[in-house]
């Protein structure tokens, strides 16, 4: 008898569905807790989801999307593209411990990024040969039993579970889900033995959906916190809004706007990984830096700025504003504030600005107007100057990486997604990509390179009619085996554009080294063995090798021509790629390509 025969009817909340198998319960509860797809890399024991996801589709019972993957990193970074683009989780199987090792650098990108991914992972049968379905059949399944396959990433991730055979499959995906959608949000992992996954159900499953179990809301902030944080924002002269990746939760750039707007308090992003904040809006960059400032609202980000010389004055005011705003995730954090508040950026922005509201005097109001004049014309001065820059760039040879960020912010619409995965070119690039709607720029939260490929695709699954442009550095696209994003791309009728800065370089063997080492033997005799690649691959021709459009740049006046030829293509179904070539960051002493 199955477990779930045996649940009581008391249990009014759990639905019942046609499943045969756990395995159809697992499928079904993803579906029916907001995943969309499945990003599936084959595996000799994960036969069961292939199975499960044809028997439900063929029914028309719930099931999310099964999709083909050929990397397990191209797979989870996909997923993590999915997500951050529709709000909803996606999820992931790859096959066993070895599986799990292949989701690489993405793991940790998960984990920092804050990304509601469900990783699974086959775990090799250890049935005795011919004593239940799924028992082991291969010699192979000795050797993948690792002691404890959860242990691979358990500290990167909020939970990780063994599936069993006492456990109500469909119940503790729903509970994985609730997890991972509660705020903070994060990855969690379920290792799923073959012979559980094939254990029989007769038919039927209950079990309590994501929904029905319920996600945690965040805590609306003490009325008496809001209106103190108002007050020192309405008696400050010189405050700033420092955010980070509040805007992963899209509500909240509203949000924020409508609070900067009320009281003109400019807005400056600190290690941006989302659009916290419209990059066009007269309020955005025009702050003080964070030394200067006199009030510092910081949103959900880890960084604020650099301990020590870049720190806030000993009497600056400092508001910490996250879901986990003592930084759980991070052992170390040398920062110091005066308030933190443990909720989410839309809540804190909204109770602060119905706050304020209601404190400002006439006095106030003509100080917060002329200060809202300055920090305008102020605004006006760089994007004149940035304009003045880009111009300039378009005259240099070799092409300088100014001129492509340049043409790059001009060829995308209001709707296009930008995924920006560059490293030196980000601060030009940054300057120019002016995103104003919420969900149109994302970077990937954290350090490991090669998120960009795979997190394209995944945008542009989740958003099939808008426009996807990865912008990326030569060497993080190397690291995201790009190869299989890029067929997947063309596959599944998913084409981005990827823009390529080739400079020929990794930032941390050249710049990093010439700073550490400034009189140092392998900067004194030009030795940069180690981080260089030059000549650099034809990243033309691996966009070919998949099946797409390839192109290589070298001149700057066939930047933009280059560009458009590439959105066009990805508008009839091709993915494609413009490789523009840089000068490595050697011998570009003016700005590297990144």
């Amino acid at each position: 008898m199955a477990i779930e025969e045996r649940t009581t009817p008391g249990d009014v909340r759990w639905g019942e569905y046609a499943a045969d198998e756990y395995s159809d319960a697992l499928v079904a509860s993803m579906k029916l807790g907001g995943i969309d797809n499945l990003f599936f890399v084959s595996g000799s024991e994960i036969a069961f989801w292939q199975e499960a996801v044809a028997k439900a589709s063929s029914r028309g019972t719930p099931t999310p999307r099964l999709i083909t993957v050929m990397h397990e990193s191209v797979a989870l970074n996909a997923a993590m593209g999915s997500s951050m683009v529709s709000g909803h989780p996606a999820a992931t199987a790859v096959h066993v411990d070895v599986g799990t090792f292949n989701y690489g650098g993405a793991i940790h990108t998960a984990w920092r990024g804050s990304y509601p991914v469900l990783m699974t992972a086959g775990s090799a049968p250890r049935a005795f040969p011919g004593s239940m379905a799924g028992a082991r059949t291969t010699a192979v399944q000795w050797i993948q039993e690792p002691r404890d396959q959860g242990e691979i990433l358990r500290q990167y991730t909020k939970v990780d579970h063994r599936l069993e055979y006492q456990d109500n499959p469909g119940m503790i995906v729903s509970r994985l889900l609730q997890l991972a959608m509660s705020e903070p949000k994060g990855p969690i992992y379920m290792s799923i033995p073959r012979e559980v996954a094939m254990l029989p159900l007769h038919g039927r499953t209950r079990f309590p959906t994501r929904d029905q179990m319920g996600i945690v809301r965040q805590a609306w902030p003490d009325p008496s916190d809001a209106r103190t944080v108002a007050r020192w924002l309405i008696e400050s002269e010189n405050p700033c809004i420092y955010p980070g990746r509040s805007g992963r939760n899209p509500e909240s750039v509203e949000a924020l706007v409508r609070l900067a707007e009320l009281l003109a308090i400019p807005v400056n992003d600190q290690r941006v990984d989302r659009l916290n904040f419209p990059t066009t809006h007269p309020l955005h960059g025009v702050g003080p830096s964070p030394k200067d400032a006199d009030v510092a609202l910081v949103i959900e980000t880890s960084m604020p700025w650099r301990p020590g010389a870049g720190s806030p004055a000993a009497d600056a005011r400092i508001v910490w504003i996250d879901p986990d705003p003592g930084e759980s995730r991070y052992k170390t954090v040398e920062y110091c504030a005066d308030m933190w508040l443990p909720v989410t950026a839309a809540a804190a922005a909204r109770a602060i600005h119905a706050a304020a509201e209601g404190m400002l005097t006439k006095s106030d109001m003509s100080r917060i107007e002329d200060r809202r004049r300055r920090l305008a014309e102020r605004k006006q001065a760089q994007e004149a100057a940035a304009e003045a820059a880009g111009i300039r760039a378009g005259h240099r040879r070799p092409i300088h990486p100014r001129w492509v960020a340049y043409q790059l912010g001009k060829i995308m619409d209001e709707n296009a997604i930008l995924v920006d995965d560059t490293l030196t070119a980000s601060a030009v690039s940054d300057v120019y990509h002016r995103r104003s709607k919420a969900g149109t720029f994302f970077k990937s939260g954290g350090s490991s390179g090669g998120w960009g490929p795979g997190a394209a695709f995944g945008a542009k699954i989740a958003a099939p009619d808008r426009d996807v442009v990865l912008a990326s550095g030569d060497g993080y696209f190397m690291f995201g085996t790009p190869l299989p994003a890029l067929w997947c791309a063309n596959h599944y009728k998913a084409p981005y554009v990827s823009v390529i800065f080739v400079n020929k370089s990794y930032s941390t063997g050249t710049t990093t080294l010439r700073a550490t080492y400034p009189e140092g033997v392998a900067v004194s005799t030009g030795n940069y063995e180690g981080g260089l690649f030059d000549p650099p691959p034809n990243f033309a021709k691996l966009a070919e090798a998949a099946n797409g459009y390839g192109e290589t740049v070298s001149d700057p006046d066939e930047v933009a021509p280059a560009l458009r030829r590439a959105l066009e293509y990805t508008r009839r179904g091709t993915p494609a790629l413009i490789a523009v070539d840089l000068p490595t960051l050697i011998d570009d002493k003016d700005m590297g390509g990144g």
